[in-house]
């Protein structure tokens, strides 16, 4: 009520102009508002907005590219794994392999030297046994035309056997 008394009594009073100076100056202030700090901001946002999602799609492709580097390098490992647990179970069945071959061909030759050292000492033995009994025979011989030259008594048959013997040991 205090503003209508005013304007009553003349106190202020608005003129049509200044209502459209107001407002043609809010009009252009609104302008160059826009134009010098609405739009290149606007800009600016756009700009970062867009360079965020380009990043983000980069980012999002680099870790798709990563994973699927990383898939390839766990079946690589996994593939050189295999192969490695493979050479080392084809080595140690060549080892043993090798090792049973090598233990058979010894078995062999073992057996081979204890059938020869058997033959050998069976040999030897068929040679003594026909020693002995050559000696025997001629030992058999010469007690036969001893006791044949005279008669003997007990002493004289110990004598002869003593002599027998010695003649073997030497």
């Amino acid at each position: 009520m205090a503003m209508t008394n005013m304007i009553a009594e003349g106190g202020l009073q608005i003129l049509p102009l200044d209502i459209v100076q107001h407002v043609l100056c809010l009009l252009i202030l609104i302008f160059f508002m826009t134009t010098l700090v609405y739009n290149p901001v606007l800009n600016f946002i756009n700009k970062r907005k867009e360079s965020v999602e380009a990043t983000v799609k980069e980012n999002e492709r680099l870790s798709a590219e990563v994973k699927e580097i990383k898939e390839n390098a766990d079946k690589i490992v996994d593939e050189a794994r295999k192969k490695a647990e493979f050479i080392s179970f084809e080595a140690t069945k060549e080892a043993e392999t090798k090792s049973k071959e090598i233990l058979a061909e010894a078995k062999r030759k073992s057996n081979d030297i204890i059938e020869q050292g058997k033959k050998e000492i069976a040999n030897q033995k068929a040679k003594l046994e026909a020693e002995v009994k050559a000696e025997v025979g001629a030992l058999a011989i010469d007690i036969a035309s001893k006791v044949l030259e005279r008669e003997v008594s007990e002493q004289d048959n110990q004598k002869v056997i003593d002599e027998c013997l010695k003649g073997w040991e030497n």
